[in-house]
Order: structure tokens, then sequence, then C-alpha cells
């Protein structure tokens, strides 16, 4: 009776076995020896991958990377590790089980879980390949739930959500139908084709995660983060009839980090609240253009990106398959009046306009309906920053954003020579200039004994606060002229000023606006070495920076760092302070930051990744005390916190690592040396998340012996760009 319900069960899978060919193959764990044509691994079935070829999946979970292999991946040539690489000129997937939940491609590795770098399940280079009716997870941060056959089922590798990806594809298309695609931070679902189309698919992820070039029909999305896509340049995203959940708090939600063109079409947002604002991409450039046409948040229509309602185009109407993308020769242009021209050309035929009220400033001369040159004209002495629009019949809309300046006129000249004045406190630089008017934006660089001390950024730094270490030494402030209009003068002056009295100083504070942000690697007394380091502990992680340019900017900051401020440039950017030769004893500091992430975890991965601030430290040695703030594999949005102890460049943890979730815009680290007594005070303004357990303020200490150092150290070991930390302000205080 066994053996005939075995047959019987058999039989539908003889009997396509029978129609398997080697263009047309079969996956399936459970089988038998029934048919040449039928594997029992992804792996084995690979082997026989050749140009158009078919491969059909039972239903069941494949591990495309072993997950109880105990070995670190680590990518080659400078790439991602990847589960696989598949080469197959033409390739096509099909799950035959009922729902796309019953054939599961699996991995479970990301970035420092299980992997150095970005673990990628899949990388294909095929000309065109299809998927459908399947499930392609990588389960690193998502428990794997398989309903059909709960043994399969598998708890995820770690909570601390990291960069684990799906899968790329090189080549000219990919299309992808009931598909759902599982992974959260970077998903990337098949992400590099010319041209990608997934239709009834669903999505899970947070951050960078989607194909910015892809056409989404009849999909969800479940968006655990802010910004799901990267970017979306080119001709952008295209979203018809598709539900976007958001499974978070974020009161603010973006389609794009780093921006490019979207367009919903008959879309849906749901989210927990009606109080929550829709955005394009949180910092919007003029020239952006999106497209809507009959969406909502939470059932009732919205206008997506209303702080710059210029980057909504309202669609009265839209039949079409491919976005309604406007390209212009140039998106953004810089013109000096009496010197350049810009010459814009368009896809299609349309009618330009200068942006409302800045119609003096330039000129246009229509060549023909897809071309206009532009020619500058702003007479005045600033500089006007607006578009050029072009709008085409069918409701498109392009711009080009342009800074026109004015036509330049010399360097100012000099009424009155530059000299240094002192009032015992500090130094006066007094000059004057011929600026007619105009504003003065004169580079001016202080020196003591040749070393630089201070620079301007904004405006010139005319005054330099004296202390004892200035005395009996030559300063030097060297001017660079230069009004509004004009470039800096080919020949500097300077004036000097050897100092014979000055006070002895028991603080240090700034807000980094005259900050010397130039390589200066002397360690010389109230002097700031302003260079960069690749600790010793961080050894395992292959990085480095390049010496002839700055560590260091001084500028205005982005997503979480507001305002102006202090950024690091390059990787392991350092700050060390010396200050006076005499002997320390009791010092505290108090350094004001803004991290540039927004969520918590401070720095771009758990890969060495942290920022040291130290007090009673030896410049010269590396030697002192401080507090570490790090990113960990522990949490995806907190970093941890613990007091150190730098012995000659060697660093010794003093207290174990506490996780909070303090480490955001507006923190505040204390630290404070007192009696042999080490503590740290980490606290922020802004509100704890609300489904946090961790502590949203740090408090630590440490007895340490004491030593004679006063020196100021500050060590970034991060990535940069989004992943910076701005510093506001610096005060330090010696007994």
């Amino acid at each position: 009776m066994r053996r005939l319900f075995l047959l019987w069960a058999l039989m539908p899978l003889l009997a396509f076995a029978e129609s398997l060919d080697s263009l047309h193959i079969m996956i399936d764990a459970e089988a038998s020896s029934l048919s040449p044509f039928v594997y029992k691994s992804f792996q084995d079935a690979a082997t026989h991958f050749r140009d158009g070829i078919t491969v059909y999946i039972n239903p069941g979970v494949y591990w495309i990377d072993d997950p109880d292999d105990a070995t670190v991946k680590v990518g080659k040539n400078g790439r991602e590790p990847f589960g696989m690489v598949i080469k197959c000129k033409n390739l096509h997937f099909i799950g035959k089980g009922e729902r796309p939940e019953d054939v599961v491609l699996a991995s479970q590795r990301g970035q420092t879980q299980g992997a150095i770098g970005n673990f990628t399940m899949f990388d294909f280079w095929c000309d065109k390949l299809e998927v459908e009716n399947l499930t392609m997870g990588n389960y690193c941060n998502v428990d794997l739930v398989y309903p059909k056959n709960p043994r399969f089922n598998r708890k995820k590798r770690s909570d601390a959500i990291t960069q684990a990806h799906v899968g790329y594809v090189h080549g000219d298309s990919l299309i992808a139908k009931r598909v759902r695609f599982i992974s959260r931070l970077n998903l990337n679902p098949l992400n590099g084709a010319k041209t990608s189309y997934y239709e009834d698919c669903h999505f899970e992820c947070t951050d960078d995660a989607l194909n910015g070039t892809a056409i989404y029909r009849h999909c969800n999305f479940d968006l655990y983060g802010q910004k799901p896509f990267w970017s979306t340049f080119g001709k952008g995203a295209l979203f018809i009839d598709c539900d976007f959940n958001v499974m978070g708090e974020n009161r603010e939600m973006y389609f794009c980090k780093q921006g490019g063109p979207v367009t919903v079409v008959d879309c849906r947002y749901h989210a927990p609240s009606d109080n929550i604002y829709i955005g394009w991409t949180a910092y919007p450039q003029k020239w952006l253009r999106c497209y809507q046409k009959n969406f909502t948040l939470n059932g009732k229509p919205y206008i997506i990106g209303g702080r710059q309602p210029e980057n909504t185009v309202v669609l009265k109407d839209y039949q079409g398959a491919m976005p309604p993308f406007l390209p212009i020769s140039s998106r953004e242009a810089t013109l000096l009046t009496g010197q350049d021209s810009l010459l814009l050309t368009t896809s299609a035929s349309v009618t330009w306009k200068v942006e409302p009220g800045y119609e003096n400033a330039v000129l246009l001369r229509l060549i023909d309906g897809d071309k206009v040159l532009v020619v500058p004209t702003n007479n005045t002495d600033e500089i006007a920053d607006f578009c050029i629009l072009a709008n085409a019949e069918d409701g498109r809309e392009g711009a080009c954003l342009l800074i026109v300046k004015p036509s330049l006129l010399p360097a100012p000249s000099f009424i009155k020579a530059p000299r240094i004045t002192s009032n015992g406190q500090q130094l006066q630089l007094d000059y004057q200039l011929d600026l007619q008017g105009r504003r003065d934006e004169s580079l001016i660089t202080w020196y003591r004994d040749d070393i630089p001390v201070a620079a301007s950024h904004t405006s010139p730094v005319r005054t330099y606060l004296l202390s004892e270490s200035d005395k009996g030494h030559i300063m030097k402030a060297v001017i660079m002229p230069k009004h509004q209009r004009s470039n800096y003068g080919l020949e500097p002056s300077f004036a000097t000023f050897k100092v014979k009295k000055a006070p002895k100083r028991h603080e240090l504070e700034t807000d980094f606006h005259d900050f010397y942000c130039n390589w200066q690697p002397v360690v010389a007394e109230r002097v700031w070495t302003v260079d960069g380091f690749k600790p010793s502990d961080t050894s395992e992680y292959p990085w480095s920076f390049n010496r002839e340019k700055p560590m260091w900017e001084y500028g205005k900051g982005f997503n979480g760092a507001v305002g102006m401020g202090l950024l690091q440039a390059q990787r392991g950017a350092r700050l060390m302070y010396t200050p006076a030769k005499r002997t320390y004893n009791n010092m505290s500091l108090t350094l004001d930051v803004d991290p540039t992430k927004t969520a918590g975890q401070g720095f771009g991965s758990a890969t060495g990744q942290y920022m040291d601030v130290c007090l009673k430290f030896d410049t010269k040695t590396l030697t002192g005390y401080g507090l570490r703030i790090i990113r960990t594999t522990k949490h995806a949005k907190a970093v941890d916190f613990y007091l150190v102890r730098y012995n000659n460049g060697t660093i010794t943890p003093l207290t174990e690592p506490v996780s909070s979730t303090c480490y955001r815009t507006n923190c505040t680290i204390l630290l404070h040396f007192n009696e042999g007594l080490l503590t740290a005070d980490v606290t922020t303004k802004t509100p704890q998340p609300a489904n946090s357990t961790l502590p949203h303020e740090v408090h630590l200490s440490a007895k340490v012996d004491a030593n004679p150092f006063g020196g100021i150290h500050i060590q970034h070991t991060g990535s940069c760009g989004e992943s910076t930390t701005m510093l506001h302000h610096l005060k330090v205080h010696w007994q």
C-alpha cells in the first residue's frame, strides 16, 4: 500500500520529468534519481546552466551559501563576497510552488556577520534574466519562516541590521514576476541591468535598498527604514499601482537618499499616522523633477515633497509604460558673465524660460525647440542662483540649476597696508582695501614661526588669541585680498609681530570657524596637529588616505549634522592639540557634535569604525586617556561607549562597553580627570526612539594613574560622507 501511495505521489513529477531536457531542468531537494535533468541542489544544477535554459524549482528552501559554514567570507578583486557567481547569457527561473513563499533561495550573511564586505547572494552575468514565483532572501537580519514545512525555519543571524544583499545583474534586462525579495539594509533586489521590470513583487528593506532605475507594477513594499533608494539618477524609478507600508515610527519618509527622478502613479502609502511627511529626497536640488498622479496617504490625497513644491509635477493624465523623464544636457552649471555660455539640449521640443525673478541674469537664445544657448548677463555684485526651465507639451518638465556669477573685477588693492597690533590678550590685523562698497572675502592665514595656526573660512579672520606659548615667537598674518567679484590677488601681503607679552590661559575654546584644515603634521606647543593616522587596531580593515589632500574640512552639514562645523574629509582624520609645556593636574573637556547618521549608529559599518576623544594626552608618544565611541555588530541604531587608555599608541579598554542611543544630533561629550578618577558623560537633546530599550545617555568612570600631560586627541576611523561626525564646539579647562 505504501509503495502504491509513493508511486501516486511521484506521478506528477514523473510526467513533468519526461518533458525535461538540457534546456529545461529541475531543482528538487526531495527528488530521487528520476531523470538526468533533475538536481537536488542549486549548486549541482548551476554546473549545467547554458544559454537559453529554463530552471524549474520545486518547493523547498535552497541555501545558496551554507549558513552553517563558520568561514568568514571575503570578496575578491575589490568586490563584495558572493554566494554564487553565475554567468549564463539567457536564464529563466520558475518556482513550481502554489505561492512565491513555497520556493526560497536563501543566504544568511552580511557585513561583519559572516563576511567582510557587503555579502551578496547572487552575482548574475546575463544578457537577460527572468525570475518568477519564488522568494529570494538574505536572512542575515530576518527570520526565515517557511510555513510549508516549519523544519526549514531558521532564526536570523543577528538583530543588528547590516548590509546584506540579494543580488546584482550585469546585462541588458531583468524581469521579475511574483517574487519576494527579503533582507533589510541594502536589499539590492537584482540591481544593475540596463532595464529592470518588477511585477506583483514584494520587497522588505530598510535604506539604500531598491533598484533605482526600474519599473515596479502592482508591487508592495514594507519599509523598515526612511530612504529605500540610494539614488535614482538617470530616468529614475516608476511605480504603477503599488503599495508602500511604513513599518517603523519615522515621522519623515523619503524615496531617495541622494536624489533623482521618481514617478508614482495610482499608488498608496500606508503609515501609522497621518502626521507624517513624505518627500522625494531629504535635500532636494532645485533642478529635481518628480511626478505623481493619484497618490494617497492613508486613503487621502497627498502631494509629495511639499517643502520644495517646484520638485513635484502633478500629472493630469499618464498612460505610459516608461518613466516620464525629460533629460536635459546639464542639471547644474556655473557661468561667469562676460566669459561663459551654456548650450542646453533636450530629447523633445520644449518651451524654454527663466525662473521668474531672474530674467535679467541671463539671455536665452533659442536655436530650435530642443536647443537653447544661455548667455549670462548678471551685472550685479551678487551671485544669482536659479533654474532654466523646460516644459514639454505632454506635461514633462526639466530644469537646469544655474549659478551665474557677475563679471570678474580686479582684486582690490590696499589703501592701508596690513599691520598687526596687540592689546596683550590678542593680536589684531588691521588693513584697508579699496572695496568700493563690496564685501571683503580675503583669505587670512595666521602663522607662528611658519606653522599655520588659524585660517579664514566664511569671513576674514582678523584676530588671533594669544597665550603663553606665543611669547617670544614671530607671528605672521598672510592676506590674499579678494572681494565678492574678484579672484584672490596674485601677490599675498603679510604683516609680522614679535610677541613680547602673552597671558597664561587655563582654557581653550573654539567653534572651529578659524580652524586650519590643511595637512599640518608638526607637534608643537599651542598648535593643532592636523593630519591622518591609521591606528594599529584597524589593521584588519584595508583603508588608507591621501596625504596630498586635507583630512578635515569646515563647512555646512547635512542629514543629522546641522549648521556649520568641522567634518572629516578622509578616513583616519586626526586632531591633536599640544598645550604649553608644564605639568597638568585635573582637566576637563566638553565637545558638542552632530553625527551625520540620524538613526544613532554613528558610523558607516562595524568595521573598526570609531571616534576616540582623549584628554590628559601626550601628543608625542600617544599616551593618555579617552572615550571610545564605536559601531559594533550588536545594534543597528546604537553605538558602544567605553573608556580607554592609550600607552604609546596601544589602546586598552578601561571599562565594559555600554550601548546607547544618544549618539545623535545635539550630542554633548564631557570628559573629566579629577584626582585619578576618569569620567565620561554623553547626552543628547534628540529624543529617545520610542521603541528602544537601550539607555539614552552614558555615564562611565574608571580609576586611573595620574600623568603630567594636558594634550587633546581626537581620532576618527570611520568612513566619510554620510558617516561623518561634525564637531561644533570644544571647550577645555586645565588646572
